[in-house]
């Protein structure tokens, strides 16, 4: 599985006919975990969109044989759209990708879209993972699967149609102002709690660094992208 195209097609799925301008570069567009030896390499890639808010993708490459792709897509406009996090990970022949749907909305509305598209899926291995406090907070057609490279082609498309269905969602959803203060408690809760990302970002910055990144890249909710 070829993260850096699913990368690029994830991005255009999303992008496409919305108006859209990328995050300036800054420190947190490339960088290395540990500073010297560079075993772990990122590299993101950030966009304001209009009517939603902004979108994330980070790639990191470490030189054993793993991969990984997170995707962050952030309704900081206050869409009645859950929050979606993507994670897909290659080791070798072993696959796990998450596609996990956080509804902090007020109205918290049925999702048909989603709803198909995890019913379409749901038969694939489910990924066991270990008790964490946000897996209790997942949607219920959040689809959370592994496989070997033989389940690639599935588990791309299953990728694909979730982006192409959630960006139904966001089409058609209104836009409350009441949903940005879920939306802000539970950014709260992923960076004082933790989430899947918080052991690896505070090697590389430091807890205080950790969550700087998560509000300005992961989940920022104003215009400049920082609070």
């Amino acid at each position: 599985m070829d993260l850096i195209s699913i990368r690029k097609e994830i991005t255009i799925t999303f992008l496409s006919r919305q108006t859209a301008c990328a995050v300036a570069k800054d420190n947190y567009a490339s960088f290395c975990y540990p500073k010297r030896i560079k075993l772990m390499r990122f590299r993101t890639r950030r966009f304001r969109v209009k009517d939603f808010g902004h979108f994330m993708t980070m790639h990191t490459k470490t030189p054993f044989g793993m991969e990984l792709l997170t995707v962050s897509f952030m309704p900081g406009e206050g869409k009645s759209v859950p929050y979606l996090l993507i994670d897909i990970m290659t080791v070798g022949k072993k696959r796990t990708v998450f596609v996990e749907y956080y509804d902090c909305t007020s109205d918290h509305n049925e999702m048909s879209e989603l709803v198909k598209v995890r019913d379409s899926y749901n038969k694939l291995n489910e990924y066991k993972e270990r008790p964490h406090w946000y897996v209790g907070e997942r949607a219920p057609y959040s689809l959370i699967k592994c496989g070997s490279c033989s389940d690639d082609s599935v588990l791309h498309d299953m990728i694909i149609e979730s982006v192409k269905a959630y960006k139904r969602e966001i089409e058609r959803a209104e836009k409350k102002a009441d949903n940005l203060t879920g939306l802000s408690a539970f950014r709260d809760k992923m960076i004082n709690e933790g989430n899947p990302s918080s052991s690896v970002l505070e090697k590389v910055f430091g807890k205080e660094g950790a969550a700087d990144f998560f509000r300005s890249c992961v989940m920022p909710m104003d215009d400049t992208g920082k609070d």
